[in-house]
């Protein structure tokens, strides 16, 4: 097609499976600030400089939705020694972390959750007010407004699913514990979604309902592990989809209908089920996790979007190997269209200046 197109436009186009002038250049997971150090000291990154504008990204502007406990809980320092750091953070949770690798990636261990019973979970849900003001954009005003609708970038929303990290801490339980929770006491775990769904929809309403909002996106990372998904299809269906069906149901009535599931690891198990309360969209389809994008277009057709998939081993594996796996896998996803390249996971020390700038070249 002739012309340049917005990064919306561009955006927008590909959703609708339509030609674009080009594929655009995301990232869906951090460029670490250790990675920047190495090429900073190789000579390759200009010290000071964004990654966005030494590299051209396409713009675009994530709004989170504030499902923070409120107040938040209060940090504190229980353990000190040379190696490691035991806290807790505004969630509550016990965290243990080693004090080497706190500039990214970080290593930490989640050593316990605030919620061990009933009891505890009706005094968490006191801190999830969803009409506190501060749970707001900070900006929120008709003039944000007005710059998210007129912007000629994408805006996105992001809603983490469950209190605390949601999966990641196992429901402000530890996973540990809320795995065990699924067996003993799925009625608790399933007040926890029901509560959640209500939580957001009321959070999010006044931003869905007066700004132009063009994709919404869950984040359930650790739902997806090596091989497949931490829970069944058959839990998945029987605790999660209902409560997050009220959610869908309520994005789409806002003529919202790219709506994504953000989990490394393995998701696709759980995809059937997310598929039929219209969540249409998954990223980052991590290699390493066995995800294929191009199995997944072949499986799913053009009810699903793709986003991500290029394998960060590939990165650390040089030039060479990222000229393979991007002619691999780009050309046919995005000429087939609902595809938007990207690495599949952190860019970290161990990939060089080099294989990240010929991958985006």
């Amino acid at each position: 097609m002739s012309g340049t197109l917005t990064a919306r436009e561009r955006f927008r186009r590909i959703m609708r499976f339509e030609p674009v002038d080009r594929p655009p250049l995301w990232t869906v997971e951090a460029v670490y600030e250790s990675a920047i150090r190495r090429w900073v000291r190789e000579g390759h990154f200009p010290l000071g400089m964004d990654v966005k504008d030494v590299f051209r990204l396409d713009p675009r502007e994530i709004v989170t939705l504030d499902t923070e406990p409120l107040p938040n809980f209060v940090s504190r320092k229980l353990e000190d020694d040379e190696e490691w750091r035991v806290t807790t953070d505004k969630y509550g949770f016990t965290v243990r972390t080693l004090k080497e690798q706190s500039v990214g990636p970080e290593i930490y261990y989640y050593l316990g959750g605030t919620v061990k019973d009933r009891r505890d979970w009706e005094e968490l849900k006191k801190r999830y007010d969803p009409t506190d003001p501060r749970r707001k954009p900070r900006a929120w005003s008709r003039e944000l407004i007005e710059y998210y609708n007129s912007a000629t970038f994408p805006v996105g929303l992001r809603i983490d699913w469950g209190p605390g990290r949601g999966i990641k801490n196992g429901f402000a339980m530890g996973l540990e514990e809320f795995l065990v929770t699924l067996i003993d006491d799925p009625g608790l775990i399933k007040d926890m979604h029901d509560f959640w769904a209500d939580f957001v929809i009321e959070v999010a309403r006044d931003i869905v309902s007066q700004c132009e909002i063009d994709f919404v996106y869950f984040t359930e990372d650790g739902i997806g592990y090596k091989n497949a998904s931490i829970v069944s299809p058959e839990m998945y269906s029987e605790l999660w989809i209902p409560a997050m069906r009220k959610v869908t149901d309520f994005l789409h009535e806002n003529g919202i209908h790219v709506i994504a599931h953000y989990s490394s690891g393995n998701q696709i198990p759980l995809m059937p089920v997310l598929i039929d309360i219209g969540v249409n969209t998954y990223f980052p389809l991590e290699v390493a996790a066995g995800v294929d994008a191009r199995a997944l277009r072949k499986r799913f057709g053009k009810d699903i979007l793709l986003i991500g998939n290029i394998s960060r081993q590939a990165l650390m594996d040089g030039p060479e190997a990222v000229e393979e796996e991007f002619h691999a896998k780009v050309p046919p996803l995005m000429k087939d269209g609902g595809y938007i390249p990207a690495v599949d996971d952190a860019i970290m020390p161990d990939i060089s200046f080099q294989s990240y700038k010929r991958y985006l070249e």
